[in-house]
């Protein structure tokens, strides 16, 4: 019996196996094709080796087939035949009908016998058997060896690299190195599943090799909704100087499971956060209306209401209190993907495929990765802005997406959700007014600030509503709730509880997110450090440093004069008093005193 090694497809007990590992003891293990999990010890002399005949039945043609098709059915006539005469008799029949010579027929018929297969009866076929293996056991052992500690490993060399050390290993053992395309054979043979897990990771293997089976079942609109993230594949250029790219915007989207509907939808220059997520539920739980008009949008969009279950992944923007508390109030049930397991988004998943495919229309589109972008030029072709873009987007969503047909469904979203509603419970709405102002306190971000007499304060803009007098002049802060894409207004409980909406009082009232607005004033700052502006200042500050530090000067020379001018009238005064005579009796004066010399007892002294 011809050698077993691993990965060779062998016959035990009429099933087609493979073999996952080396014989040891007489035993080998195989595993079963169709359940990579279903693994089967058996004894070696009980596994035969697959006909290399049948291991080529794909390449065989359509008349080739026909004529060895013919001989099967000759052979299965002079087997079953009842006697020899009969059988001699049956074999020349079909030898001449075939067009081949007694012998040639009979050996087809013995091949038959030992393996009763059409594809048993081809004959001449050259070349050895499909997985024999002719490289010496120790070049082998090399091979395996590199690969599992080289080539199997997370850093994932390449093939052509291992190969050279094989080489070098081979040389030094005084072996004849096997070729680049023989290392590629015996790599292809080893288990794709564990290939996968050993290079990729356990996760990319599961994904790749492994069924993934089911499906989510709901029946009715907003019984869940699943909420995910994207970096847009597009640069967008700021609203107040379209000269300036400011970078790619991060997309929010809710999709209803059920219907397939977009039901929310929020677009900002903000990464991914709580705020994000609250931003998408305000556009999920509120009519569409005011959201198209301020779009300057017409379309039917009638997804509104509160969800039932909100299926989001694992993010840590997912995970805030203000978000709990928020769907708690409302009674929606917050519920995590299982921990690495994105296939249970893929619905979301697709959704943001499909409008990331949209972004390639767009001047600026930044493809899915460099590769696919090439030499295009995306922050010098960018035009659009923010809210362009977002009213590009959304039109896409309303006009396009709902109402072409779906893939899964058979039918346009939009004619599912009508259907849907038409049949099923009444959904759960907010309406207009004091309940949709309480979703912004429920959601929004908010800041703490005063009450003062030119309103409230924030980035340096001022918001002031009529209701906040009385607060004026308090030393008690506030909290003060704000639309990160829509600075235009803020929100605050007033004095008797009501909700109030606060305008900006400035100049300019258009439409700004917040970071649009903190760029412009980075770039205002900017302004005011042009280095020949900064230039000018540092001339200007030395020539006001040095007429202070000339006028200091000049002060200290005006003392030094009037100071030896004082002392040389002192002078001159007391020489004139010393050359006048002094007057009769008068005692002498201070000055006489200090400048008459002192005169010294004199002792004289007598020698006897």
């Amino acid at each position: 019996m011809s050698a077993i090694t691993q990965g060779d497809s062998v016959l035990y007990r009429g099933q087609r196996l493979k073999v996952v590992d080396e014989p040891l003891g007489g035993q080998v293990v195989l595993q079963d094709a169709g359940d990579e999990h279903l693994l089967i010890q058996a004894p070696l002399t009980e596994v035969t080796p697959m006909p290399a005949l049948i291991e080529t039945a794909r390449f065989i043609d359509a008349e080739e087939w026909a004529f060895l098709q013919q001989r099967a059915e000759a052979a299965r006539a002079v087997i079953s035949a009842p006697d020899a005469t009969t059988r001699q008799k049956l074999l020349v029949e079909y030898a001449t009908a075939l067009g081949v010579c007694a012998r040639t027929l009979r050996r087809a018929i013995k091949r038959y016998q030992a393996v009763p297969s059409i594809v048993g009866l081809r004959s001449g076929v050259p070349g050895r058997r499909v997985g024999t293996r002719v490289l010496a056991e120790r070049v082998e052992a090399i091979i395996r060896e590199r690969l599992e500690e080289e080539w199997l490993v997370g850093n994932r060399p390449f093939l052509t690299d291992v190969h050279h050390n094989i080489e070098r290993l081979c040389r030094e053992k005084g072996l004849r190195p096997p070729e680049i395309s023989t290392v590629r054979k015996r790599a292809a043979c080893l288990d794709a599943y564990e290939v996968t897990k050993r290079r990729e990771g356990a996760k990319a293997a599961r994904y790749k090799h492994k069924p993934l089976v089911g499906h989510i079942q709901v029946a009715r609109v907003l019984e869940q909704i699943q909420i995910d993230h994207t970096l847009a594949d597009v640069i967008l250029v700021s609203e107040l100087d379209r000269r300036v790219p400011i970078g790619r915007p991060w997309l929010t989207l809710a999709v209803d499971v059920a219907s397939r509907m977009v039901v929310g939808v929020h677009i900002s220059f903000d990464p991914p956060s709580a705020i994000a997520v609250a931003m998408c539920l305000e556009n999920v739980l509120l009519p569409k209306d005011a959201y198209l008009a301020d779009l300057k949008l017409h379309g039917p969009w009638p997804c509104a209401g509160i969800p039932e279950c909100v299926h989001v992944d694992n993010g840590r923007d997912f995970h805030s209190v203000a978000l709990e508390r928020g769907c708690a109030e409302y009674g929606i049930t917050l519920q995590y993907r299982p921990v690495g397991s994105p296939h249970y988004g893929g619905i979301i998943e697709r959704l943001i495929g499909t409008m990331m495919g949209r972004c390639r229309l767009l001047p600026g589109a930044t493809q899915s990765n460099v590769v696919a972008r090439g030499d295009y030029d995306a922050e010098a072709k960018a035009t659009m802005t923010l809210s362009e873009f977002r009213a590009f987007l959304v039109n896409e969503i309303v006009g396009i997406y709902h109402a072409s047909t779906h893939r899964t469904l058979m039918v346009p979203p939009i004619k599912k959700w009508e259907e849907l509603t038409a049949v099923g419970p009444a959904i759960r709405t907010i309406q207009e007014g004091w309940q949709a102002a309480q979703i912004r306190l429920a959601f929004y971000p908010h800041e703490q600030r005063l009450v003062r007499r030119t309103g409230i304060q924030l980035w340096e803009r001022h918001y002031w509503v009529g209701g906040l007098a009385e607060w004026v002049g308090t030393e008690q802060r506030r909290d003060v709730f704000y639309d990160p894409g829509d600075i235009r207004y803020v929100y605050l409980r007033g004095p008797n509880g009501e909700i109030l909406r606060a305008t900006c009082t400035e100049n300019d009232v258009a439409q700004l997110t917040l970071e649009d607005w903190l760029r412009h004033r980075k770039a205002c700052r900017e302004v005011g450090r042009d280095p020949a502006l900064l230039a000018q200042q540092d001339e200007s500050v030395r020539t006001r440093s040095a007429l202070i530090e000339g006028s200091k000067q000049a002060r200290k020379q005006a003392h030094r004069t009037v100071a030896v001018r004082t002392g040389q009238q002192q002078r001159a005064q007391a020489i004139a008093q010393s050359t006048s005579p002094p007057e009769p009796n008068a005692p002498p004066s201070t000055l006489d005193l200090q400048l008459e010399p002192k005169r010294l007892p004199v002792h004289i002294t007598t020698r006897r």
